[in-house]
């Protein structure tokens, strides 16, 4: 119910809930699997706790906080927090950072790009990647919890009428406050008066400070609402405490901003924009900065060819990079050029309906137009959640597998070595700096192996079963030799090449790919050729997580509010709900859980 003095527009309210919730049981879906990384196997741990203690979350919005403005001077009750807490000034938001998106995202655990709601009326709009497809829903997480774990009971107290009535409408009781200061008042009534296991809080003083004189601490009234609502912040954790039951709770609370802005503005995709921050805190938790290391690439989709609009996955706004005619890149990137050739790329794959392995004989950065051994050319390719390298003369193929790589969307840097070995034609594969798979072929005719198509990053027409990929690519590197094991292993613990390397003869391709120029990919090696991009092109940031990175460095995003909270209370998700979000608190559950005695 919402708590207002309004009683027609509590009547309104509840007629809009019961439209909701009716059209909202056609989106329940079954088969319920935990998470992708799943709960752990409590053998050897359990929680450090009475048994009739209850996991609590109390979950708090500051609308319109820069995350990197909050680091220049955290106030008194966020920096007490801070020594209990996994934290970081670095969280990024969806590159659509209006507030209905922002907020969305946060409470559905999926990104814009999925849900596509653009504006309060929580609509999901058409699919820029498939328009002609009813664009599928998201429920929030409350609708979830109302579905799957009833006895929680989850309260909302927002200032945007809009968030508590239409997307968190399946709270147990909302309540619409007209400033920040009664937003606090209605959290400590609230504290001392009802048993919630779930409390959502939407601050936005903030947020209007921003737009009024601007999105940093510099700006007096900006950094004087920051203060201000830390110390609304500080009464509400005065009233959790003061609860009769808080001994035999367990909360953990969660602040975080939906969104930054830049000047006096936002909605946008900047970084300033998309600058958050986030604070999980719980009193046994240690203080943790979580670094980000941030990898910026495109997104590489769908499929479409001209003329091809009847075909199964036409998709006018597929994005790839290809070059073509062929005579802009005079035929450089064959192995038939010199005999020899190393590619390098970091790649990470993108789910389709929560799974991975959906693409089989799916290409995705090479030169070649068939893949039966009886056309020239080469290219990596995905089968399942294997990868293969194929090279060809015409004749013959080599083809060696390089076993399953980024399965659950992980960070990948792939290579393929081709060239003579003791005169014997020969193909090396390697994931993250290591061998995994080689293959030779004695009729293989290296000066044979040419393709008249253009370099290709993204999807080939016609070369596919299933669907096409749908991943990122990035750092792409192309060297008409055989490159060394240790120059491999150098590559691939560390994003991108030194300028100091660019000078080596052999490195005829470098495309950082982080960003269009031109609508083009420039090729960081001066005279040769770039690669054209074609289609609706997307830039991601996305946590790098390759082998050689501090695995304390956490990127946190908006989608992982969702599954943090579900795992904080315990509350199993569904495979078919197709969320995106992490648990990255599991690395640190040695914190919480104590050995059994």
């Amino acid at each position: 119910m919402i708590f207002n003095d309004n009683k027609e527009m509590n009547r309104l309210f509840h007629t809009t809930k019961a439209h909701v919730i009716i059209a909202s049981i056609a989106l329940l879906l079954t088969g319920c699997t935990k998470y992708a990384n799943p709960p752990a196997v409590y053998e050897d741990y359990e929680q450090e706790r009475k048994k009739d203690v209850k996991r609590k979350v109390l979950f708090i919005s500051i609308d319109g906080l820069v995350g990197l403005e909050l680091k220049k001077q955290v106030p008194t009750n966020m920096a007490e927090l801070l020594k209990t807490s996994k934290y970081t000034f670095e969280s990024v938001a969806n590159d659509n950072t209006k507030d209905a998106a922002s907020w969305m995202s946060m409470m559905s655990g999926v990104p814009y790009e999925m849900h596509h709601i653009e504006d309060d009326s929580y609509i999901p709009k058409p699919s820029e990647d498939d328009p002609h497809t009813s664009p599928q829903g998201f429920p929030s997480m409350l609708y979830r919890i109302q579905t799957v774990a009833a006895a929680q009971k989850s309260y909302v107290i927002a200032r945007d009428q809009n968030v508590a009535t239409k997307l968190l409408v399946s709270a147990e009781e909302s309540q619409v406050a007209g400033s920040d200061e009664e937003v606090k008042n209605k959290v400590v009534d609230l504290m001392g008066k009802r048993n919630p296991d779930l409390t959502i809080v939407q601050f936005t003083d903030v947020l209007n400070a921003g737009v009024m004189a601007g999105f940093t601490a510099s700006e007096p009234a900006y950094a004087a609402a920051i203060k201000k609502v830390d110390g609304y912040i500080g009464d509400i954790l005065k009233a959790m405490q003061a609860r009769k039951d808080y001994q035999t709770e367990d909360w953990m609370i969660i602040l975080t901003s939906n969104h930054g802005g830049t000047g006096k503005t936002y909605g946008g995709g900047s970084l300033a924009e998309r600058n958050t921050f986030a604070i999980f805190q719980n009193a046994r938790f240690k203080p943790l900065e979580l670094k980000t290391e941030v990898i910026s690439s495109m997104r590489f989709f769908g499929f479409y060819d001209a003329g091809q609009s009847t075909a199964a996955f036409y998709n006018p706004n597929a994005f790839r990079g290809r070059n073509n005619p062929v005579p802009d890149e005079e035929m450089i990137y064959d192995l038939a050029e010199t005999g020899e050739m190393t590619i390098e790329a970091k790649i990470k794959m993108n789910a389709h309906d929560g799974v991975f392995n959906y693409a089989t004989n799916a290409p995705f950065l090479g030169k070649n137009s068939q893949r039966s051994g009886t056309t020239g050319g080469w290219a990596f390719f995905k089968s399942g959640d294997a990868l293969t390298f194929y090279v060809a003369d015409g004749s013959n193929k080599i083809e060696p597998s390089m076993g399953p790589v980024s399965t659950t969307g992980e960070w990948a840097h792939i290579a393929a070595v081709v060239g003579k070995v003791n005169n014997v034609p020969t193909v090396k594969v390697y994931v993250n700096g290591v061998k995994t798979g080689e293959a030779t072929n004695t009729n293989f005719d290296v000066w044979s192996s040419w393709s008249e198509t253009g370099l290709t990053f993204g999807y080939f027409p016609y070369i596919f079963n299933g669907l096409p990929v749908d991943m990122q690519i990035c750092d792409v590197h192309f060297y008409n030799k055989m490159v060394s094991e240790e120059q491999l292993k150098k590559n691939a613990a560390r994003v991108g090449i030194p300028a100091a390397e660019l000078n080596d003869p052999s490195l005829i391709g470098y495309w950082p790919m982080d960003q269009l120029m031109d609508n083009k990919f420039v090729n960081k090696i001066d005279g040769n050729p770039d690669v054209a991009a074609q289609g609706t092109s997307r830039r991601v940031l996305s946590g790098n997580n390759l082998p050689y990175v501090d695995p304390s460095s956490v990127l946190i995003q908006p989608e992982d509010m969702f599954t943090q909270i579900f795992y904080w209370l315990e509350i199993p998700t569904h495979r078919e709900w197709n969320l995106t979000g992490q648990v990255f608190m599991k690395k640190y559950e040695v914190e919480f859980l104590t050995a059994k005695q």
